[in-house]
């Protein structure tokens, strides 16, 4: 589900404040698009922000240049409230993707 967000955190040394969006979201996580100007390394705990919400999250992949997932990070929640995205979010995800040489269940993980 497309839903528009505001992504703030700091990496490699630089504050960043990013309109971007979604792409898929769970309710453990998320994978945002757009985010091709911000240095994100895999375990960076970023701020993601959508309507009057607020949650932090950890960077658990960054898509790399050149590949379909340019662009993209996938999210896994640290403290966001289970109605963060303002949605009804299924409980029962999609079947599992390969990411990195490794599956990643959509329920509970970003993916």
């Amino acid at each position: 589900m497309v839903l528009a967000v505001r992504v703030l955190g700091q990496s490699a040394g630089a504050s960043f404040d990013e309109l971007t969006h979604t792409l898929d979201v769970a309710i453990g996580g998320a994978r945002l698009a757009g985010m091709h100007r911000l240095p994100l390394q895999p375990g960076d705990v970023i701020e993601v922000r959508r309507k009057n919400r607020k949650a932090n999250f950890t960077v658990m992949w960054v898509g790399e240049p050149g590949t379909q997932r340019a662009g993209q990070v996938g999210l896994q929640s640290l403290d966001a409230p289970s109605d963060f995205w303002g949605i009804e979010v299924p409980v029962e995800g999609e079947a599992p993707i390969p990411v990195s040489g490794r599956v990643v269940h959509q329920t509970g993980n970003a993916g």
